[in-house]
């Protein structure tokens, strides 16, 4: 089965100014970035940081945050849609075929070249609230890998808050475990198709 016939789909709670991407880490790294609405040591900008905007992958891929300690603390984290558009175009684009000659476009169109080569996507099969493959894994969401050279960027720039959402997390799982699924999905958080202005999928 060939990329070409996966379904590809960002959902995200978002608004005008951010859209809300998630992250899973130790309970030091996570009380850290609350507190100080950033991250701080021993968080590492020296590793690629991955975020996502669905919260039923990030629940799969964390174990509903019981997977390992590594991975305990589950974070809602708001970025600017700017950035967001930023990737996605970076990522998408291809600059050489921009012929408009103008400074600003040249100097634009270059720290978008910096940036593609800074930015790694992946479509994996969406998650139902059960963690289970959407669609039979046809349904793909979206995972952004942002390496080194742009890490600090993201995290004094791009973050406009972050909240600890591992309680809601662990009562979803408490909820599912019970036979709750209604009650489960009613704590899920309203994610809408994300539509980006320039690109397509």
């Amino acid at each position: 089965m060939s990329n070409k016939n996966y379904k590809r789909i960002i959902k995200a709670v978002y608004n005008d100014e951010t859209i809300r991407v998630y992250q899973a880490y130790n309970k030091e790294i996570a009380e850290g970035a609350v507190k100080n609405q950033h991250f701080v040591d021993p968080w590492l900008t020296t590793r690629t940081t991955w975020i996502k905007p669905s919260l039923c992958w990030m629940m799969y891929r964390a174990g509903y945050g019981y997977k390992d300690k590594n991975q305990e603390r589950i974070l809602a984290i708001d970025i600017k849609r700017e950035a967001f558009e930023f990737i996605l175009d970076s990522y998408y684009s291809d600059s050489n075929n921009n012929n408009n000659n103008n400074k600003n476009n040249n100097n634009e169109n270059n720290l978008r070249a910096y940036a593609k080569n800074s930015i790694v996507i992946q479509w994996d099969p969406e998650r139902s609230i059960k963690i289970g493959k959407l669609e039979n894994g046809e349904l793909r969401s979206i995972q952004i890998g942002i390496k080194p050279a742009l890490t600090q960027k993201y995290n004094q720039e791009w973050i406009t808050e972050i909240n600890d959402i591992t309680d809601i997390v662990h009562q979803i799982k408490r909820e599912i475990d019970d036979g709750n699924i209604e009650k489960a999905i009613s704590l899920l958080p309203i994610e809408k198709v994300y539509t980006p202005k320039n690109v397509k999928f």
